[in-house]
Protein backbone atom coordinates (compact mmCIF):
# COMPACT_ATOMS: atom_id res chain seq x y z
CA UNK A 1 0.00 0.00 0.00
CA UNK A 2 1.02 3.36 -0.77
CA UNK A 3 -0.20 7.10 -0.32
CA UNK A 4 -0.94 9.49 -2.55
CA UNK A 5 2.33 10.32 -2.24
CA UNK A 6 3.88 7.28 -3.63
CA UNK A 7 5.47 6.44 0.20
CA UNK A 8 4.46 3.47 2.57
CA UNK A 9 2.44 5.26 5.41
CA UNK A 10 3.06 3.93 9.00
CA UNK A 11 1.28 1.86 10.69
CA UNK A 12 -0.94 4.53 12.44
CA UNK A 13 -1.20 6.42 9.33
CA UNK A 14 -2.60 3.05 7.71
CA UNK A 15 -5.35 2.08 10.42
CA UNK A 16 -6.24 5.84 10.66
CA UNK A 17 -6.69 5.81 7.14
CA UNK A 18 -9.07 2.64 7.17
CA UNK A 19 -10.95 3.98 10.25
CA UNK A 20 -9.33 1.53 12.42
CA UNK A 21 -9.14 1.94 15.98
CA UNK A 22 -6.45 -0.26 18.48
CA UNK A 23 -7.50 -0.93 21.86
CA UNK A 24 -4.70 -1.45 24.47
CA UNK A 25 -5.41 -5.03 25.98
CA UNK A 26 -3.70 -6.09 29.28
CA UNK A 27 -2.37 -8.97 29.76
CA UNK A 28 -4.88 -12.09 30.85
CA UNK A 29 -7.54 -10.32 29.03
CA UNK A 30 -9.99 -12.54 28.10
CA UNK A 31 -9.79 -14.45 24.90
CA UNK A 32 -6.31 -12.45 24.17
CA UNK A 33 -3.69 -13.74 22.28
CA UNK A 34 -0.91 -14.93 25.38
CA UNK A 35 2.41 -13.51 24.52
CA UNK A 36 5.85 -14.14 27.00
CA UNK A 37 9.35 -13.33 26.55
CA UNK A 38 12.42 -14.12 28.58
CA UNK A 39 13.31 -11.11 30.56
CA UNK A 40 17.53 -11.04 30.85
CA UNK A 41 19.17 -11.18 33.98
CA UNK A 42 19.45 -7.48 35.27
CA UNK A 43 16.77 -6.50 33.09
CA UNK A 44 13.56 -5.43 35.59
CA UNK A 45 9.83 -4.99 34.88
CA UNK A 46 9.14 -1.44 34.71
CA UNK A 47 6.04 -0.45 36.95
CA UNK A 48 2.78 -0.61 34.29
CA UNK A 49 1.74 3.30 35.28
CA UNK A 50 4.64 4.26 33.94
CA UNK A 51 3.88 2.87 30.25
CA UNK A 52 -0.13 2.84 30.35
CA UNK A 53 -1.47 0.82 27.63
CA UNK A 54 1.51 -1.33 27.34
CA UNK A 55 1.28 -5.17 27.90
CA UNK A 56 4.55 -4.81 29.60
CA UNK A 57 8.13 -3.06 29.39
CA UNK A 58 11.36 -3.94 30.83
CA UNK A 59 14.55 -2.05 30.98
CA UNK A 60 17.87 -2.60 32.60
CA UNK A 61 19.49 -0.13 34.95
CA UNK A 62 20.23 2.97 33.63
CA UNK A 63 23.35 4.05 32.12
CA UNK A 64 24.62 7.62 31.61
CA UNK A 65 21.13 8.77 31.27
CA UNK A 66 19.98 5.46 28.72
CA UNK A 67 18.56 2.23 30.06
CA UNK A 68 18.27 -0.46 27.74
CA UNK A 69 14.87 -1.33 27.25
CA UNK A 70 12.03 -3.81 25.29
CA UNK A 71 8.37 -2.99 24.95
CA UNK A 72 5.51 -5.12 24.06
CA UNK A 73 1.78 -3.76 23.10
CA UNK A 74 -1.18 -5.70 22.22
CA UNK A 75 -3.97 -4.14 20.80
CA UNK A 76 -7.44 -4.93 19.61
CA UNK A 77 -8.23 -3.93 16.29
CA UNK A 78 -12.09 -2.61 15.83
CA UNK A 79 -11.86 -4.19 12.44
CA UNK A 80 -10.48 -6.81 10.60
CA UNK A 81 -7.85 -5.33 8.05
CA UNK A 82 -5.54 -6.67 5.22
CA UNK A 83 -2.77 -8.17 7.51
CA UNK A 84 -0.10 -7.76 4.64
CA UNK A 85 -0.80 -4.54 3.74
CA UNK A 86 -0.71 -3.24 7.49
CA UNK A 87 2.51 -4.92 7.99
CA UNK A 88 3.95 -3.91 5.11
CA UNK A 89 3.65 -1.00 7.25
CA UNK A 90 6.16 -1.64 9.41
CA UNK A 91 9.26 -0.59 8.15
CA UNK A 92 7.78 2.74 7.40
CA UNK A 93 7.80 3.36 11.38
CA UNK A 94 11.49 2.47 11.90
CA UNK A 95 13.09 4.17 8.79
CA UNK A 96 11.62 7.32 9.84
CA UNK A 97 13.89 7.47 13.39
CA UNK A 98 17.39 9.89 12.93
CA UNK A 99 19.64 8.68 10.35
CA UNK A 100 17.73 4.83 10.77
CA UNK A 101 19.88 2.36 9.01
CA UNK A 102 19.00 -1.08 8.16
CA UNK A 103 20.74 -4.34 9.33
CA UNK A 104 18.03 -6.70 8.23
CA UNK A 105 13.86 -6.70 7.70
CA UNK A 106 11.58 -9.86 7.84
CA UNK A 107 8.51 -10.69 6.34
CA UNK A 108 6.49 -13.89 6.61
CA UNK A 109 4.95 -15.93 9.37
CA UNK A 110 6.11 -15.82 12.91
CA UNK A 111 4.16 -18.31 15.12
CA UNK A 112 1.97 -19.43 12.62
CA UNK A 113 0.60 -15.62 12.23
CA UNK A 114 1.55 -12.94 9.50
CA UNK A 115 4.70 -10.90 10.69
CA UNK A 116 7.04 -8.36 9.82
CA UNK A 117 10.56 -7.36 11.60
CA UNK A 118 12.99 -4.77 10.96
CA UNK A 119 16.47 -4.52 12.97
CA UNK A 120 18.82 -1.19 12.34
CA UNK A 121 20.24 1.41 13.92
CA UNK A 122 19.61 4.98 14.53
CA UNK A 123 21.11 8.31 16.23
CA UNK A 124 19.67 10.26 19.24
CA UNK A 125 23.07 12.01 20.21
CA UNK A 126 25.26 10.83 21.80
CA UNK A 127 23.77 7.99 21.12
CA UNK A 128 24.30 5.87 18.13
CA UNK A 129 20.83 2.95 19.15
CA UNK A 130 19.86 -0.69 18.21
CA UNK A 131 16.28 -1.43 17.45
CA UNK A 132 14.59 -4.66 16.51
CA UNK A 133 10.64 -4.16 16.05
CA UNK A 134 8.44 -7.50 15.08
CA UNK A 135 4.59 -6.95 14.52
CA UNK A 136 2.45 -9.97 14.24
CA UNK A 137 -1.35 -9.99 13.44
CA UNK A 138 -2.79 -12.54 15.35
CA UNK A 139 -6.29 -13.62 14.78
CA UNK A 140 -8.68 -14.81 17.29
CA UNK A 141 -11.72 -16.42 16.61
CA UNK A 142 -13.69 -13.31 14.69
CA UNK A 143 -11.25 -10.20 16.46
CA UNK A 144 -7.84 -9.38 15.28
CA UNK A 145 -4.91 -8.30 17.25
CA UNK A 146 -1.63 -6.22 16.41
CA UNK A 147 1.10 -7.77 18.49
CA UNK A 148 4.06 -5.41 18.91
CA UNK A 149 7.41 -5.98 20.01
CA UNK A 150 10.31 -3.22 20.12
CA UNK A 151 13.60 -4.10 21.86
CA UNK A 152 16.59 -1.15 21.98
CA UNK A 153 19.81 -1.00 23.35
CA UNK A 154 23.13 0.39 23.12
CA UNK A 155 25.04 0.00 19.43
CA UNK A 156 27.75 -1.36 21.31
CA UNK A 157 25.54 -3.80 23.34
CA UNK A 158 26.86 -7.38 22.86
CA UNK A 159 23.36 -8.32 21.52
CA UNK A 160 23.09 -10.93 24.06
CA UNK A 161 20.50 -10.22 25.91
CA UNK A 162 18.39 -8.46 23.13
CA UNK A 163 18.83 -11.72 20.97
CA UNK A 164 17.75 -13.62 23.82
CA UNK A 165 14.23 -11.68 24.14
CA UNK A 166 13.84 -11.36 20.27
CA UNK A 167 14.03 -15.48 20.04
CA UNK A 168 12.38 -16.02 22.64
CA UNK A 169 9.30 -14.27 22.17
CA UNK A 170 6.33 -16.57 21.85
CA UNK A 171 2.12 -16.37 21.37
CA UNK A 172 -0.61 -18.25 20.99
CA UNK A 173 -4.35 -17.38 20.51
CA UNK A 174 -7.04 -18.87 23.02
CA UNK A 175 -10.51 -19.14 22.23
CA UNK A 176 -12.64 -17.64 24.89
Amino acid sequence: MTSATGAVPSLAEYLAAAGVEVAAVEAGAPGAPVISMPVPEGWQEVPAAAFPGAYGVWATAPEGGWADNAVLLLGKLSETVNAVELLECGFTDARRLPEWRDIDTDSGEFAGYPSSAITGTYVVEPLTLWAYNRYIVVGVGAEQYLVQLTVTTKEEHDGGDAAAIVNGLTISAREG
